[in-house]
């Protein structure tokens, strides 16, 4: 059973190395989201959300009440797409990493590493700063590591 672990390492460090570098795309490169023109603080005022469950509140009502599609589509995809896409990340990490199988510091380190993206995405101007953003990343992250401990408990 070790030898079999030893020979799916070199997988799971080559499907993280894809899954990284698709996110980074998708998180920095796969749109210019500069206004050109505005200030570079007005840029950052614009693009940053502090207010907890403000945009999570606004796409659910959309998606209760728009008869708009494009809206609905926009704000299903969003909010969606915020939690599955990470979910590989809570499954990859500590399956790599056994230190990150404690779930405190997988969290920790998790919330560390979204809000370090979220901050970059700001202050690059290639993205919005939204706690909401964290707050539904971190829900995949957890969803994923709750998979993968699932799965460990009934392989043990």
């Amino acid at each position: 059973m070790a030898k079999r672990k030893a020979n799916t390492t070199p997988i799971w460090q080559f499907l993280f190395s894809v899954y990284c570098t698709v996110m980074l795309w998708l998180l920095f490169f796969r749109s210019d989201s500069r206004y050109p023109g505005l200030p570079y603080k007005e840029l950052l005022q614009q693009n940053t959300n502090l207010i907890p469950f403000y945009t999570i509140k606004n796409y659910l009502h959309v998606l209760q009440y728009s008869a708009d599609r494009y809206m609905r589509t926009h704000c299903f995809m969003n909010l969606a797409g915020n939690i599955v896409l990470f979910i590989p990340a809570g499954w990859l990490l500590p399956k790599l990493w056994g230190w990150l199988r404690n779930f405190f510091r997988f969290f920790i380190f998790c919330t560390g590493v979204i809000f370090l993206v979220e901050t970059l995405q700001l202050f690059t101007l290639l993205g919005r700063f939204d706690i909401d953003d964290l707050i539904l990343n971190l829900f995949g992250m957890v969803l994923g590591f709750v998979l993968f401990a699932v799965k460990q408990n009934k392989l043990t």
